[in-house]
C-alpha cells in the first residue's frame, strides 16, 4: 500500500505542535536539562496534560471529546508558557544560539535513531504489509474510533451494536484521538508510524539515562534499546498498542526519577496516574521500580527525595481505590497474585529467545549487575534489582503457577528495559576496565594493544549483537488479518455507506469471514455477526457464516435471521445489490 507523503507530513507537524509547549514547560521545571531530555519531556508532558485534561473534562463536566474541545485545552495549556517565554525574551533578549559542529557522539546517536527506525519498521518492510499486524492494534483502532465518533470515553460497543465499551486502557485511546485531531493524520498513518516515534523517544531516553551516569553509557544503551523484541505472543514496540506506550512511560519515569529533583516528584504521581489510564499493568511495574528506587536512595542519605518518591508513587493507588472502579479489577488481581493466588494462563508458556536481545546482551547485563552492586549508585542498583524481580515474577508463575496471567505476559517486556540499560552499563564498564589497565604500570608493555582493544572489543561485541539480533528479529513471524484490497474496500464502505442509508435501511451490520471481522468493524464502524479473533463474538455462528459465504450468499433466511445489511464476499443472491467489488447490500 502506498504510504501517502501528505499524511506523514501531517503526523510530523502534529507531533511538533504537541511537543513544543511541553518543551517550553521543561524550562519552568529545570534550567539544566539537555536538549534531548527536553524533547522527550515535551512530548510526554503534553500528551499527559491533554489526555488527563480532556478525560476529566469529559467525566466531570460532560464536555465531548472533539477537535474544538482538544484545541481549547491545548491553547489553555500552551498560551501561558508561550507568554512566559516572550516575557523572558523581552527582559533578557533572545537566547544565544551556539552552533557547534556535530561531534562523533551525536553523529552516532543520529545513526542509532535511524537504526531504531529500521528495526521497528522491519516487519512492514520485510512483509510488504503496511497495515497493523496484531488483532489488538485493530481493537485499539476500533476503540479510538469509538471515542472520535461518539465524543465520549464510554460508547456503544462497535462490534455488536449494544452494550457499553469502557476500556481500562482509555488513556491510550484518548491520546491517539488527540494526536488525530491535532495533526489531521488518519488512523492508518498513526498506527503505522507511532511505533517508530515511540522507538525514537525510547532510544533518546535510554541515551539520556546513560549520559546522566558518571561513566557515560548513553550510546550503548541507545543501541541496545532497538533490540527489544515484538512477538504476536507478548507484543512489543513494533505494534501500536497500549503496552508500547507503557514501555516509553516506564523508561521515562526511570529517567525523571534519576534526576532526584524535588520539583519533579509530584509529576511522578501524574505519570503513574496517566500510565494507569494507558496500561494498568505497566503502572504496577512503574510503582515497583519507584518503591525499590526510594529504598536505595535512603543509602545515599537523600531522605527527602526518598520519602517524596515513595509517597507520590503510591498516591495514585489510593486515589483509584477511593474514587474509581474502572481499574479496581487490576489492583485486586495484583494484590491477590502477591498473596499467592493461582491463575491459569489458558495459553502456552512463553519461551524467551535470547537471540532477540542477543546472548551477549544478557552476558553484559550480568557484568553490569556486578558493577551496579559493587560501585553503582541508587539508579543502577535499582535497575539491576528490578530486572531480578521481574525474572522472579516470571519464574514463580512458570514454576508454581502463581500470579495473574497478564502480569506474567507483560513482565517479559518490562524485563527488557532494565536488562538493556544495565547491559549498556556493562559494555561501558568493559571499556573502562581496559582503560584502567592502560594506566597500570603492569601493562605498560601492552599499551598499544590495549588502546586498540578499548575500541575494538566493544565494536566486536556490538557487531555480533547486531548480526545475531537483526537476523533473529527478521525471522519473527507475524500474521496478517487483512490485505491491501480488503483495507481499501473497508475504507470505501466507511466513506460511502451513508449514501445508501434511508428510513428503511439503517445499514448497521455486516457479515464476512470471521477472521477479518475485527479490522472490518474497526474501519467501517459496522457491527459484525461472528468473529473468531479478539474480540471473540458469535463463535458458535462462525461455521454458519463460512457456509453462507461458501455458498455465495444465496441463503436469504440467514440474512433475515441475523438482521444482516451488508455482505463482504462473492455473492450470487438476486436479493442482494452489488454496490462495490465484493460489497453487497440487503435492502428492504
Amino acid at each position: 500500500m502506498p504510504i501517502e507523503p501528505i499524511e506523514m507530513i501531517k503526523l510530523g507537524m502534529g507531533l511538533i505542535i504537541l511537543t513544543v509547549p511541553g518543551f517550553l514547560w521543561s524550562y519552568i521545571f529545570s534550567k539544566k536539562l539537555r536538549l534531548f531530555e527536553r524533547i522527550v519531556f515535551g512530548f510526554i508532558f503534553s500528551i499527559v496534560v491533554l489526555t488527563l485534561g480532556i478525560y476529566f473534562f469529559s467525566i466531570f463536566f460532560g464536555i465531548n471529546i472533539t477537535f474544538l474541545s482538544i484545541l481549547v485545552l491545548y491553547l489553555i495549556y500552551s498560551i501561558p508558557v508561550i507568554i512566559l517565554y516572550l516575557i523572558s525574551i523581552y527582559r533578557f533578549g533572545l537566547p544565544k544560539i551556539k552552533i557547534k559542529p556535530l561531534n562523533m557522539k551525536y553523529i552516532m546517536l543520529i545513526i542509532l535513531l535511524f537504526f531504531s527506525f529500521l528495526m521497528i519498521f522491519m516487519p512492514h518492510m520485510l512483509n510488504n504489509h503496511y497495515l497493523p499486524f496484531h488483532v489488538d492494534e485493530w481493537i485499539h483502532w476500533s476503540n479510538t474510533g469509538g471515542i472520535i465518533d461518539s465524543g465520549q470515553t464510554a460508547f456503544t460497543n462497535r462490534y455488536i451494536g449494544s452494550g457499553i465499551t469502557a476500556s481500562p486502557e482509555v488513556g491510550f485511546h484518548i491520546s491517539t484521538a488527540c494526536l488525530h485531531f491535532l495533526s489531521g493524520a488518519n488512523l492508518l498513518t498513526i498506527f503505522l508510524f507511532m511505533p517508530v516515534i515511540i522507538g525514537f523517544l525510547m532510544c533518546l531516553t535510554a541515551f539520556n539515562i546513560g549520559e546522566r551516569s558518571k561513566r557515560r553509557f548513553g550510546l550503548e544503551a541507545a543501541f541496545l534499546i532497538a533490540f527489544i523484541p515484538t512477538t504476536a505472543r507478548y507484543m512489543g514496540p513494533k505494534f501500536y498498542v497500549a503496552v508500547s506506550l507503557g514501555l516509553l512511560l516506564l523508561i521515562f519515569i526511570i529517567w525523571i526519577s534519576q534526576l532526584q529533583k524535588i520539583q519533579f516528584t509530584p509529576i511522578l504521581s501524574i505519570l503513574v496516574i496517566f500510565t494507569f489510564f494507558v496500561h494498568p499493568v505497566t503502572a504496577l511495574a512503574c510503582v515497583v521500580f519507584l518503591l525499590i528506587y526510594s529504598f536505595f536512595i535512603l543509602f545515599e542519605k537523600n531522605y527527602k527525595i526518598s520519602f517524596l518518591i515513595a509517597i507520590f508513587s503510591t498516591l495514585p493507588f489510593i486515589i483509584f481505590l477511593l474514587i474509581s472502579t474502572r481499574w479496581t479489577m487490576f489492583i485486586e488481581y495484583f494484590m491477590n497474585a502477591l498473596s499467592g493466588e493461582e491463575f491459569k494462563l489458558g495459553l502456552p508458556r512463553i519461551w524467551l529467545s535470547f537471540d532477540h536481545l542477543g546472548t551477549l546482551t544478557w552476558a553484559l547485563f550480568i557484568i553490569g549487575t556486578y558493577f551496579s552492586f559493587t560501585r553503582g549508585n541508587a539508579i543502577k542498583k535499582t535497575l539491576s534489582l528490578l530486572a531480578l524481580v521481574f525474572i522472579g515474577v516470571i519464574g514463580v508463575y512458570d514454576i508454581g503457577g502463581y500470579g495473574f496471567p497478564i502480569i506474567y505476559e507483560r513482565t517479559f517486556l518490562f524485563l527488557f528495559i532494565p536488562v538493556i540499560i544495565v547491559a549498556g552499563l556493562g559494555l561501558r564498564e568493559i571499556r573502562a576496565t581496559i582503560g584502567l589497565m592502560i594506566k597500570d604500570k603492569k601493562f605498560k608493555r601492552y599499551e598499544k594493544q590495549l588502546k586498540n582493544l578499548i575500541t575494538g572489543v566493544p565494536f566486536a561485541i556490538c557487531l555480533v549483537i547486531l548480526i545475531i539480533g537483526v537476523n533473529a528479529h527478521a525471522n519473527i513471524q507475524y500474521y496478517e488479518m487483512i490485505d491491501e484490497q480488503d483495507y481499501e474496500t473497508f475504507v470505501w464502505i466507511r466513506d460511502n455507506i451513508d449514501e445508501y442509508r434511508d428510513e428503511n435501511n439503517s445499514i448497521k451490520k455486516g457479515v464476512l469471514n470471521p477472521y477479518k471481522a475485527s479490522p472490518f468493524s474497526a474501519i467501517t464502524g459496522l457491527n459484525i455477526v461472528s468473529s473468531n479473533m479478539h474480540p471473540i463474538y458469535g463463535i458458535n455462528r462462525q461455521n454458519l457464516v463460512y457456509n453462507f459465504l461458501r455458498n455465495k450468499g444465496i441463503d436469504t433466511k440467514f440474512l433475515d435471521r441475523y438482521k444482516i445489511d451488508l455482505v463482504y464476499g462473492h455473492c450470487e443472491n438476486e436479493n442482494l445489490t452489488k454496490i462495490h467489488e465484493k460489497v453487497y447490500l440487503y435492502l428492504k
